[in-house]
């Protein structure tokens, strides 16, 4: 695998690298938005290049959407073990459109969103926008919990009981990195199926597993589960083609498809690439391989970044799936209450500020390491420069 340099990844210009900068316009090192530095696979390539050669740029032809599903499927069975029926499979442009029209046709109107936090920012933001106010749950932290972190169920209950429509799930979870076990998703079911409410689950990280770990999906282990559930997933993120929308909404119950289907689905912008839909089919059909060496990267660059801070106070957790990590800077006063504009302004890296991602989280930060190893050298000796 060739790496690109800091300076070409910047002349390059994605968001990552372009869309933030410090007071003095200078350039930075780009660790925000959830996307990889390493292009995407050969094979995935390759298929774009040729349906680009061919022609293929128009509207999505009436095959691609049961291919997807199909390949869906397949990877599912494939990676994780889940014997899913392609029928249960719909697209959609993207997760958040799919969150987006959930909340809006299937969530009681006007009830609260459950929002376990840290969340992925939207989370914060798209229910609000939509009439539905946000009951954000802290986690709960600490060496007790594996990875560091764990679902508050006395927070969730207390959040239902206050009439919330819906639990958004983040599994793995953005941005702590944790994949969830099968005991604590019981453990929200059993907690959940007692109130008249529904369960969003984003697994668009599902692919970035790591470690060898399993995974397995909230709506897979069971029919009481998958009554409640709209599972949302993509390859977008596993072979770094986000900027090519196309997700997939999985619903393996009959009742609750059939809802979707008769309002939700129509309902969806149309806009699902089809350049990124033959991207999808080919990354999970076959773009095992790249993986493997993406995973060598990323697994590397983690263990880096985690022997490094071992002999600081910055709270950092390995994660077990994805490159996006939790940075606390709690113990060091000259980060204030906003570590990433320190980072910004003395260090010149673009993260993520905590406050977006929660409102206890001020001191923290979400920073991106899907990038070439040298990048992640220098963006560590930056942050320990201000240290």
């Amino acid at each position: 695998m060739e790496f690109r340099s800091a300076e070409e990844l910047c002349r390059i210009g994605s968001l990552k690298w372009t869309g933030i900068k410090p007071a003095d316009g200078s350039d930075v090192l780009g660790a925000w938005v959830a996307e990889m530095d390493f292009g995407t696979a050969p094979c995935v390539e390759k298929v774009m290049v040729s349906a680009i050669q061919d022609g293929l740029l128009g509207y999505n032809p009436t095959w691609l959407a049961p291919a997807v599903s199909e390949a869906t499927a397949a990877f599912q069975k494939k990676r994780f073990g889940w014997d899913l029926d392609p029928k249960a499979v719909r697209v959609a442009p993207a997760v958040l459109p799919a969150l987006e029209a959930m909340i809006q046709y299937l969530v009681r109107p006007g009830s609260p969103v459950i929002v376990p936090t840290p969340a992925y920012m939207p989370f914060l933001t798209i229910p609000p926008a939509l009439g539905h106010s946000v009951i954000e749950v802290p986690s709960l932290h600490g060496e007790a919990y594996p990875g560091g972190w764990t679902l508050d169920l006395d927070g969730i209950k207390a959040g239902l009981e206050a009439g919330a429509g819906l639990v958004i799930l983040c599994n793995p979870w953005n941005p702590v990195g944790r994949v969830l076990t099968e005991v604590e998703m019981r453990a929200l079911q059993e907690l959940v199926s007692r109130y008249d409410a529904l369960v969003f689950s984003d697994e668009i990280h599902s692919p970035l597993v790591l470690g060898g770990r399993d995974f397995v999906s909230y709506a897979r282990m069971g029919a009481e589960f998958a009554s409640h559930t709209i599972t949302a997933t993509a390859a977008t993120k596993g072979w770094n083609i986000a900027g090519l929308p196309n997700a997939q909404v999985i619903i393996p119950d009959e009742g609750l498809r059939e809802r979707w289907d008769c309002i939700c689905q129509e309902k969806l912008p149309h806009s699902m690439s089809t350049i990124g839909a033959l991207g999808s089919i080919e990354a999970y059909t076959n773009g095992d391989e790249w993986q493997r060496e993406i995973f060598e990267v990323l697994e590397g660059n983690i263990r880096a970044v985690s022997e490094a801070l071992a002999s600081t106070k910055i709270d950092f957790r390995p994660p077990q799936a994805t490159y996006l990590t939790w940075w606390g800077f709690e113990a060091y006063p000259q980060f204030g209450d906003s570590p990433a504009s320190v980072l910004l302004e003395r260090a010149h890296i673009a993260v993520n500020a905590g406050i977006t991602l929660g409102a206890d989280y001020s001191k923290w930060a979400r920073m991106n390491l899907a990038c070439p190893p040298k990048v992640a050298e220098e963006m560590l000796s930056r942050v320990l420069d201000v240290l």
